[in-house]
Parts: C-alpha cells; sequence; structure tokens
C-alpha cells in the first residue's frame, strides 16, 4: 500500500512540475494547449517515475530484498 502512496505522490509531483513548466514556456494558455501539455506532462512523468525505478532497481521485475539480522 505503501508503494502505491509513494508512486502515486511522485507521478503527481511531476506531472505538476512539467505542466507548469509547459504552461510556462507557451506564450498564451488556450484550452487545448492546457490540455495537451497535461497529457505529455502526465507521460513524460510516468516515463520519469519507471526511469527512476529502473535505475534504482526496484522495477516490476526486482527481485524481493532478503531482510538483513
Amino acid at each position: 500500500m505503501a508503494r502505491w502512496l509513494t508512486t502515486g505522490a511522485e507521478l503527481t509531483g511531476w506531472w505538476a512540475v512539467l505542466t507548469g513548466l509547459w504552461i510556462v514556456l507557451i506564450g498564451t494558455v488556450d484550452t487545448l494547449e492546457w490540455a495537451v501539455g497535461a497529457g505529455a506532462a502526465l507521460l513524460a512523468a510516468a516515463a520519469a517515475g519507471g526511469a527512476r525505478r529502473a535505475v534504482d532497481g526496484n522495477g516490476p521485475e526486482a527481485k524481493p530484498q532478503e531482510e538483513q539480522g
């Protein structure tokens, strides 16, 4: 459960930052441009989260870490 919450928070954070960047970089903000930017930011946020998990070794194929003790 905690993993889903952290993944959701990471996705939301990336999405907010990337959407904000899109809005800042385009001149006029039309509804269609906002929607396209939000959609593109969502795809990029998912890719960024997946790339981070792949580098950390926490991807879907990752084996559970053994407890040390």
